[in-house]
């Protein structure tokens, strides 16, 4: 539902349509007779005196010394020279540097919103996967979209960090971070793995994962959000086009009171004629994850889940919704309620900022539920 609000937004400011992975090594002795002597067999048989066979012997002693570490002429062969590994470490500790200066590097751009330095820091066929799931390759266009202008942006406070080498040119970062998004009260906190690649004399990111776990800020129940309960209208911008259509919001319980049913209405245009897009949303108690969620199901073919937290005066939802041509859109949404009539909804970036902040809109109740009466 929350991306479908975001194009909500876009129409109260001006009347347009769209939606948008060592296998073990196997060693084998073969014996094998002498090489017949020059003649072959025809010689041997030729002669008055047959001599008796050869008892077999081992061929490739050598080479089996050598695989199994064994001394051949004085020398260690199953382990390098001091001088070489006293390379292999310095090599190692440069690369370590190497990586971890792109990574403060990277962290530096993306708070400035420096998308094209960010860019750069990936290869050609990365790609992200946020704590929620969402999937973004990082070549796509508006992977890192927004710029310095896009707004506030989440604080990240980055926790103590791993780097392990599984070849010497692939390396793997796994780490702990905080991200609060502007104006919550408590971080999002999270781990993730960032996979990093040589790439001539440089060392980029050839993907991320990320997994997080919401602050719950204390015990939370459906009925905690019964003020949603109410018929809503989206309060349009100053600059709006008179004539747009309304966008408008209708919050019900269901029959037995365990899901709050919300219904968006959506004006927007197919072929240069009115139409509307029908969004609804279930939201209720997860009784495995134990935390509220949300179902979003709309008439144009996208789909979503979130899962919600309250953060001091607000309830943030984070989610991801999948478009109807595959794409995956993740969000932060924060909705913050006045305690009467008003309530003001706001998108933050996704994890990588593939979303510009919005600055916050206001919805007004324009028919009260039973808890307000």
């Amino acid at each position: 539902m929350e991306t479908c609000l975001r194009s909500a937004c876009s129409l109260s400011g001006a009347y347009r349509g769209g939606f948008a992975a060592w296998a073990p090594l196997i060693y084998s002795f073969v014996s094998v007779p002498n090489a017949p002597i020059p003649g072959g067999e025809e010689s041997v048989a030729s002669s008055s005196t047959a001599r008796p066979p050869s008892p077999p012997r081992p061929v490739g002693v050598v080479a089996v010394a050598l695989l199994c570490g064994l001394t051949v002429l004085g020398i260690p062969m199953g382990e390098p020279r001091p001088a070489a590994r006293a390379a292999d470490t310095d090599r190692r500790a440069g690369d370590e540097e190497a990586i971890r200066a792109t990574a403060k590097a990277y962290r530096d751009a993306l708070a400035k919103g420096d998308t094209a330095a960010v860019a750069e820091m990936w290869t050609a066929n990365a790609d992200i996967v946020d704590g929620l799931g969402a999937v973004v390759a990082a070549s796509a266009p508006a992977a890192f979209g927004g710029g310095p202008a896009a707004g506030p942006r989440p604080q990240v406070t980055l926790g103590p960090t791993t780097l392990r080498f599984v070849t010497p040119d692939v390396a793997i970062e796994d780490g702990r971070v905080d991200v609060t998004p502007p104006g919550a009260v408590h971080p999002v906190e999270g781990q993730f793995s960032a996979i990093w690649v040589r790439q001539g004399a440089a060392w980029k990111l050839a993907g991320l994962r990320e997994a997080e776990r919401p602050v719950v800020d204390g015990p939370q129940s459906i009925d905690d959000l019964g003020w949603m309960v109410g018929d809503w209208e989206l309060v349009a911008a100053g600059d709006a086009d008179p004539g747009a259509p309304a966008v408008r919001m209708s919050v019900a319980w269901d029959a037995g009171r365990a899901f709050l049913l919300r219904d968006l209405r959506l004006p927007t245009m197919v072929d240069d004629v009115p139409a509307e897009v029908l969004v609804h949303q279930r939201v209720g108690w997860d009784p495995v994850l134990k935390r509220i969620r949300s179902w979003t199901f709309s008439t144009d073919g996208a789909i979503g889940e979130a899962t919600w937290t309250r953060d001091g005066g607000s309830w943030v939802a984070r989610g991801v919704m999948s478009l109807p041509d595959g794409v995956q859109k993740a969000a932060t949404n924060i909705y913050t309620y006045d305690g009467k009539d008003h309530f003001t909804w706001r998108t933050l970036p996704d994890a990588t900022g593939a979303e510009q902040s919005q600055e916050p809109v206001t919805w007004v109740r324009t028919t009260a539920g039973e808890e307000q009466r």
